[in-house]
């Protein structure tokens, strides 16, 4: 080993140094010679290409795992998104049909007196969750609960026994009566920046709408109330300009206006508007109708072709500011 350190020395024209144990530190002796290193070696081609083609090869998995890993968090952020606004749309659709519930039963209420006027919550979430969905959705369930606690001033929570035992019920008590002057919009059920309403359609199959829950007909009164539910849809959609023809279903149970439009587009700009709204207490919801229903319905609407427009220039149906929903705060 002597001698080949001391040859290395004597000739420093063959490229070659003496390195330490840290192999970056020249040997201070040839005791302490550990590494030789060649300062300008003579490599091949084929081993040239092979070690640029590894370098290569590394940056290139080093890049494809940093992608791999961001593809990963997008994909968990968007299931994660999904999965939210799918919740949102059962909570939507789930307080819809406990309103109709409630609503039907206050109804068979008022024909059979022998019948209790409420209903167990328990016994509802029966009515609406097959047994073997209750544990997966008790948390859509919850959250229906609590967005009727905080929203709906018709159903009233209560404490009754029945059979022998404490229940929590819902009790329909209705509105108070209205002549429709002091009806305002009061926000969006999920946020105003929410597009995820039960059943919103990527498209307008057609121009015309059914709107419900804008009025209750049990406590409406005096003859022009329906001119300000008609204002209130007007209003709320001020920037749309193809509004062709409202009726406003006077003796309706579910608080129905039906609406035409220009084109199926000025239906759907109406459509995102009205639907998922608040308004005088209601959640309003839309449909589509098809057009030939419509004029079987309302003849008179095939003649019409001017755009509609308020009765006034008040806007008292958005004199409010609007309400957030405990959701949208959550």
């Amino acid at each position: 080993m002597a001698v080949i350190v001391d040859l290395v020395r004597k000739n420093p024209h063959w490229g070659i140094s003496i390195a330490s144990r840290d192999k970056k530190t020249p040997a201070a002796s040839v005791y302490g010679a550990v590494w030789f290193t060649v300062d300008s070696p003579h490599m091949p081609v084929w081993c040239r290409v092979k070690r640029a083609v590894m370098q290569v090869f590394y940056q290139l998995l080093f890049v494809a795992a940093g992608l791999l890993v961001c593809g990963v968090v997008v994909l968990v952020l968007r299931y994660r998104r999904r999965h939210q606004d799918e919740e949102t749309k059962e909570v939507y659709h789930l307080v819809e049909r406990i309103i109709d519930i409630m609503k039907r039963h206050n109804d068979e209420c008022q024909v059979n007196k022998s019948l209790e006027p409420y209903l167990a919550i328990p016994h509802v979430r029966d009515m609406l969750i097959p047994l073997q969905l209750r544990r997966k959705k008790q948390g859509v369930w919850d959250k229906s609960v609590k967005f009727l606690a905080a929203n709906e001033s018709r159903i009233r929570e209560e404490t009754q026994h029945v059979k022998g035992e404490e229940f929590a019920v819902w009790r329909w008590i209705g509105g108070f009566p209205s002549n429709g002057k002091n009806k305002v919009w009061q926000g969006q059920a999920f946020g105003e920046n929410c597009d995820v309403g039960y059943n919103l359609l990527p498209y307008s199959p057609t121009n015309c709408l059914k709107i419900r829950n804008m009025f209750d007909a049990d406590v409406e009164c005096g003859q022009d109330w329906h001119i300000y539910v008609q204002d209130a849809i007007l209003e709320k959609c001020k920037e749309n300009k193809g509004i062709l023809h409202l009726a406003v279903d006077k003796t309706s149970k579910e608080g129905c206006v039906y609406m035409k439009c220009m084109t199926p587009d000025a239906a759907g700009e109406a459509y995102r508007a009205l639907h998922g709204w608040w308004f005088d207490g209601n959640l309003v919801t839309v449909k589509y109708l098809r057009l030939e229903r419509y004029h079987e319905r309302f003849p008179d609407a095939a003649n019409s072709t001017v755009p509609l427009v308020p009765s006034n220039n008040k806007m008292r149906s958005l004199s409010q500011p609007y309400h957030r929903s405990p959701l949208e705060r959550s």
